[in-house]
């Protein structure tokens, strides 16, 4: 058994009573468990509320490093969300980091620098009283525990290149954005947490910025997949 924190990835309903859920922990990476009767019962304090997406909680777990599917003994949650559940505009964003995080996570290995910018964006996500750029901020810092962080060396160029992740002066054949959104894009990598509401978008940037940044995504990490979610997103921020 190990003690740790997890953010919850995906809950799947598992036969009738029963859900796999797939979580983010600070001990030892992605990991599975297998919730038998959550759905019927609250067998030893776990209740199915406890495994929405993103939930910051505290365990007891298993910890076979098998491949198979772990249980978890005890759980109680660690951080009370107070705005992310009831907010549809935050809850929407949520679901959408939540299916990016499933994508993503895979490894079954511990990273507490990872694993505490999870911890701090979410909560500041959602102690913030409205932010329409915040998903846009995550996913492009993200990028530095994923390896494909932007060539900052190469900043004062006029366009970024997708497919290789520096600036660059011209047009190069390559999958570019404008010189516009370049400096929006800049912009985020810049700026604080805090300032990204100062970074004035309207609904065709916003939008076009996201998809570059999910083009980006594509481009440096096999076999990932653009959440259909994103559709939503960009419906909800028009």
């Amino acid at each position: 058994m190990i003690k740790t924190k997890a953010i919850v990835i995906s809950s799947l309903k598992y036969q009738e009573t029963s859900l796999i859920v797939k979580c983010y922990t600070q001990e030892t990476g992605v990991q599975s468990y297998l919730l038998k009767g959550i759905l019927k019962n609250n067998k030893n304090g776990l209740k199915s509320a406890y495994f929405q997406p993103l939930m910051q909680l505290d365990m007891i777990a298993s910890c076979r490093k098998k491949g198979a599917l772990e249980y978890i003994k005890e759980v109680k949650i660690n951080y009370h969300y107070q705005r992310m559940y009831v907010d549809m505009v935050k809850n929407a964003v949520a679901f959408f980091l939540s299916e990016i995080s499933y994508a993503i996570l895979t490894e079954e290995y511990k990273d507490e620098q990872l694993f505490a910018f999870f911890e701090k964006y979410l909560q500041w996500y959602d102690n913030s009283a409205f932010s329409a750029n915040f998903h846009l901020k995550f996913l492009i810092d993200l990028t530095q525990f994923l390896g494909f962080f932007p060539d900052m060396l190469s900043s004062r160029n006029h366009y970024f290149d997708v497919e290789e992740g520096i600036f660059v002066q011209e047009q190069n054949g390559h999958y570019l954005l404008d010189k516009v959104n370049t400096e929006i894009f800049k912009a985020f990598i810049f700026r604080e947490l805090n300032e990204i509401d100062t970074i004035y978008l309207h609904r065709e940037q916003r939008n076009k910025l996201l998809e570059a940044i999910l083009k980006y995504y594509q481009w440096h990490l096999p076999n990932f997949h653009i959440p259909k979610s994103w559709e939503i997103l960009r419906t909800i921020f028009n």
